[in-house]
């Protein structure tokens, strides 16, 4: 990764940072490192004089958690508040993006950021799974909306990782990375959806020391990187009539496809368990058929011996008193199970489901 700039949009952009014309005196390229890219500017600036400034970049190829345009933007935004708090510590003076035609802009000024997206038309499909947990029972349409869902990962996750070994690699630890350690994964529901108090804590020590270990054991299936949605529960599942609509695609463009895969079928677990108490009835046949349907379309029986820390994940997040507070204790108590148990096993089976509930 390297910039080519250009002297009239660096004068144009700096015109609109000081407010007053500017003119680039002097432009060079200091130095191009693994994490930065930092080019001197010297500009004159109308009614101030000379500033002497320099321009940095961040670099993802080589990882370090900048892999993408949104790390390193976070790196840089932080930077741009932080410097200008601590005494003696050199200004920043603003933050800002390049754009694909080579143009700088500005957000210095940044308090907060906002997505602005298209409105999703239809219902979720946790609203499908409250249906049939109130009548016991599939219909026709619930049944051909399990194979929408199926068909759609199968869709998505064909498409594998077209770039070189070691960033194929990069990015597939990087993922395994953010299972374990990130804010809004094992880690950090640990530390955030749980209160102090929890009395089950214990068991969330074990799922996080568990999936640390299983961060070691899956470093070596880095081919298995794929296009991920990242984030594929049923409040993030949407139908209009028969067509499939999904939301919020989480944590980056590549990842492991159990993830997606065990992203639904935890939350069939979960209803299995609000229906019956145990792994059984309906709920359980939908998990079945779900991933009978994936492996067979998919011929990724590799997928059970890889799966079992991202099903810990999403049990944790389903277990959660703050994210789910109606969940019975029961129900709560044996998904936490699960948790822990699931990673305990090599090869994962729907036939000892039952049994990785227990204490």
């Amino acid at each position: 990764m390297s910039f080519s700039l250009s002297v009239d949009r660096i004068e144009k952009y700096l015109t609109s940072v000081f407010k007053k014309p500017t003119r680039v005196k002097n432009l060079e390229l200091l130095g191009s490192g693994w994490h930065a890219e930092t080019w001197r500017i010297v500009a004159e600036v109308e009614g101030e004089g000379e500033r002497r400034l320099v321009l940095k970049f961040l670099k993802g190829e080589r990882g370090f958690g900048h892999d993408y345009p949104a790390d390193r933007a976070q790196v840089l935004l932080m930077a741009h508040k932080d410097f200008n708090k601590l005494p003696r510590h050199i200004k920043s003076v603003d933050v800002g993006y390049i754009d694909a035609y080579g143009d700088l802009h500005s957000v210095g000024d940044y308090e907060e950021f906002f997505i602005l997206m298209e409105e999703a038309v239809g219902t979720p499909y946790i609203e499908d799974l409250r249906a049939i947990l109130s009548r016991k029972a599939l219909t026709d349409q619930d049944r051909e909306r399990l194979k929408i869902l199926v068909n759609y990962l199968v869709d998505i996750h064909s498409v594998k990782f077209q770039g070189p070994d070691d960033a194929m690699r990069r990015l597939y630890l990087r993922r395994i990375r953010d299972l374990v350690g990130h804010g809004e994964m094992i880690m950090g529901v640990v530390d955030s959806a749980y209160p102090p108090d929890f009395k089950m804590i214990d068991k969330l020590r074990e799922v996080e020391i568990l999936a640390t270990m299983w961060r070691w054991k899956l470093r070596d299936y880095y081919r298995r990187l794929s296009q991920v949605h990242g984030d594929y529960h049923p409040f993030n599942i949407w139908f209009r009539d028969n067509e499939l609509i999904v939301l919020d695609r989480s944590r980056g463009e590549w990842g492991e496809p159990a993830d997606d895969v065990t992203c639904l079928l935890t939350n069939y677990l979960w209803f299995s368990l609000l229906d019956t108490g145990k792994f059984s009835g309906v709920f359980a046949d939908m998990f079945r058929d779900f991933l009978k349907m994936y492996i067979d379309a998919t011929g990724d029986e590799e997928l059970l011996s890889v799966c079992q820390p991202w099903f810990s994940f999403r049990a944790i997040v389903i277990a959660s008193p703050l994210f789910y507070p109606e969940n019975p204790e029961d129900v709560r108590e044996k998904l936490l199970n699960f948790a822990v148990n699931v990673m305990k096993v090599d090869k994962f089976s729907v036939d000892i489901v039952n049994d990785l509930l227990r204490s």
